[in-house]
């Protein structure tokens, strides 16, 4: 009844509305990528969210962002991993994610921890889904996420802050100048708060193993993240440069028992430079040549239960890692124009991975005989950690690693209505079986409303580094016989838009092969396998905006994704587990006055199977941001998310009932000033 009253009231208040122009989700015909082609007409399901109506529904964050597109679901773990499943897909028991690529400004930053990333930086964020592999993506095997930042664009400045619950503090800059003859980017953030949300399921340290813990029942979720972009280019040129830090807590604890102090940590630390040369070299010819490094550290502490105080010289068992890979690459893209009515791209992509760090701290570990393991206890017999580094570190094969791809892309237009398109790529890295991946596409168009798109694809993906080599400190294992994941899929869609409104439909049929997920191998230990079953997955999404002549605005997005996940091992075969197989987002914009503007969003999440065999209950979530404009280039905003207080649940790996309580009710204060 309550879904059904609000639902009511969103379609009287909006059919009481007239039309206006302007859209968040995709106004794809007047804008696209960096290039300026219509990616209406590129054979790719891909969306574009704009970051001034993101701000105007409360969305600071690129995780929310991400949450506001149809077939796409983020959430966290228990030990603080984020994760991101899209249409449906995970692997519950594989904790390692590196299976979308990140980017800003089309340079690749990594794999997973950027959702923070604040949307006061953003100028809109380029999502393509399903096979999206490029010539410098080496993550991006089910999705690709490219940040386009302000401070890449001319005459973008602004300053925000922002407050709000969990004591949050939040100021970002962005800056665009000109510089003699380089146009400068600049832009710069700060987060901090102490974020704890209770924690009804999670398991006590007493619980298991009667020692005491003397804190409050809540996940402890505090953060403190920086970030520092800066970039130079010419016509010619561009020296591009990012630097992210994130400082996390462990929410339920690394090893899924509360933190019973707040020492406990992750950190991840990412630094990306890169130059880039493009050049003319002849007149159907132009090369865009790169060289440039991207280096990601993770580190985490943690104490999985407390021993002391106690007369018997033991010790609270306790872990460290500082684990850091560098690859520096060198690539080279030709754009050649000789052959009417044919764009074709052919490159190659040379890269070179080093383990730079690979220390793993610990006063107890089995297989090392340091300290003691009786049943599933660890039991140190001493305060002082002992360092194990080099192929004893995290992971065990430290060796350097040269990698090369090669791709190569032909668009061809047959006519004014017809496009098609065939790109493969080729990833030749050291000590994996080749990776081959191929996109075939048309898109098809005979009045520029109705659009038709119709892709068959193969993407092929090799193993990580943790889940091929590491080392089994946490009693996980890599394993060196990992075959390549690999995702044949074919999708359709339908774009039809004018100048009030724009429909997108994606129906899509995936076949996930040799999925990496874990079993256990011995008591107590696991080890990451291809799993021998192909997994169907399958769906639709939806994307409308319609556009209202008084300034406000109309988004609905929906998808229904199915994917059978299995694990033999454990007789598992789950229809869509941990993430919801239905979801809705229902927003609206509504100008009161010139500078008056409320703007309600609801956010739908079907049910969650679970792996124990329960469910967690469908949620709907009401979201209400006010926001009032002093000038043209001023705005404050007020907000309250989740304003009803519904109880709200992530899957919770090894909780009492694997749930994962999400905070309640939240508000926040904005302030932002373009110059």
């Amino acid at each position: 009844m309550y879904l059904k009253k609000l639902i009511l009231f969103f379609s009287f208040t909006i059919s009481s509305f007239s039309q206006e122009l302007g859209n968040l989700l995709d106004n794809l015909n007047n804008y696209t990528n960096k290039t300026n082609l219509n990616i209406d007409y590129k054979p790719t399901a891909m969306t574009v969210l704009y970051a001034s109506d993101l701000e105007s529904f409360g969305i600071h964050s690129l995780g929310e962002a991400l949450d506001f597109i149809p077939g796409i679901q983020t959430y966290s773990g228990t030990a603080f991993a984020p994760f991101i499943s899209v249409r449906g897909q995970s692997q519950p028991l594989n904790t390692v994610y590196e299976k979308v690529g990140f980017f800003i400004d089309g340079i690749s930053i990594g794999a997973n921890n950027f959702e923070n990333f604040p949307i006061s930086l953003i100028d809109r964020i380029e999502i393509s889904k399903g096979s999206t592999f490029g010539l410098n993506n080496p993550y991006s095997f089910v999705a690709s996420i490219n940040i386009i930042t302000k401070s890449s664009i001319k005459n973008s400045n602004n300053i925000s802050f922002q407050t709000g619950s969990f004591d949050k503090r939040f100021t970002s800059l962005s800056l665009s100048e000109k510089l003699g003859s380089f146009d400068m980017g600049l832009g710069f953030y700060y987060l901090k708060d102490n974020k704890k949300v209770d924690a009804p399921s999670a398991t006590l340290t007493t619980e298991e193993f009667g020692t005491s813990f003397d804190r409050k029942k809540e996940s402890l979720e505090g953060k403190e993240d920086v970030g520092f972009l800066l970039s130079f280019k010419n016509d010619n040129f561009e020296f591009s440069n990012r630097y992210i830090k994130s400082d996390r807590q462990n929410n339920y604890g690394m090893f899924n028992l509360l933190d019973f102090n707040d020492d406990g940590y992750s950190k991840y630390e990412t630094i990306a430079s890169e130059l880039k040369y493009v050049q003319d070299i002849s007149e159907h010819n132009l090369l865009e040549s790169k060289i440039g490094f991207l280096q990601n550290n993770y580190q985490f502490n943690s104490y999985f239960y407390k021993l002391e105080p106690n007369n018997l010289g033991l010790y609270n068992p306790h872990f460290n890692l500082d684990f850091t890979q560098r690859d520096k690459y060198l690539s080279f893209l030709i754009k050649n124009s000789t052959f009417n009515n044919h764009e074709i791209d052919f490159g190659v992509h040379l890269s070179r991975k080093s383990t730079v760090k690979n220390d793993f701290y610990t006063n107890v570990d089995e297989d090392y005989k340091i300290g003691s393991l009786i049943g599933s206890s660890y039991i140190p017999n001493t305060p002082h950690l002992t360092k194990l580094s080099g192929k004893d570190g995290n992971i065990s094969d430290i060796e350097d690693k040269t990698n090369i791809s090669y791709y190569f892309n032909d668009t061809y237009s047959y006519s004014e209505n017809l496009t098609l398109s065939f790109l493969a790529k080729l990833d030749d890295f050291k000590e994996f079986d080749s990776a081959k991946s191929f996109k075939l596409g048309t898109v098809y168009s005979n009045d520029n409303k109705n659009i038709y798109k119709f892709i068959l694809s193969k993407s092929s993906k090799t193993p990580s580094s943790m889940e091929d080599s590491m080392v089994g400190h946490l009693r996980v294992y890599g394993n060196k016989d990992l075959k390549n994941e690999e995702i044949e899929s074919a999708e359709l869609i339908y774009i039809y838009s004018d100048n009030k409104d724009k429909l997108k439909l994606n129906l899509f049929y995936s076949i996930y092969k040799n999925g990496i997920d874990s079993r256990e191998f011995d008591t107590n230990k696991y080890k990451f396998i291809n799993k021998s079953d192909d997994e169907n997955n399958y769906g639709l999404e939806l994307e409308y905006s319609k556009l209202f002549e008084n300034r406000s605005k109309l988004f609905l997005n929906s998808s229904y994704n199915i994917f059978e996940y299995k694990n033999s091992y454990y007789n598992f075969d789950i229809n869509t587990p941990v993430v919801s197989k239905l979801t809705t987002t229902l927003g609206f914009i509504y100008p009161l006055s010139s500078k008056f503007t409320i703007s309600p969003l609801l956010r739908y999440y079907g049910d969650k199977n679970l792996l124990n065999g329960t469910k967690i209950g469908d949620v709907l979530l009401t979201d209400l941001t006010l926001s009032y404009r002093f000038s043209k280039d001023s705005k404050l905003s007020f907000g309250a998310k989740n304003l009803f207080d519904q109880n709200y649940y992530y899957y919770g790996n090894k909780t009492k009932d694997e749930k994962m309580l999400r905070e309640g009710r939240t508000w926040f204060t904005s302030f932002s000033y373009d110059f």
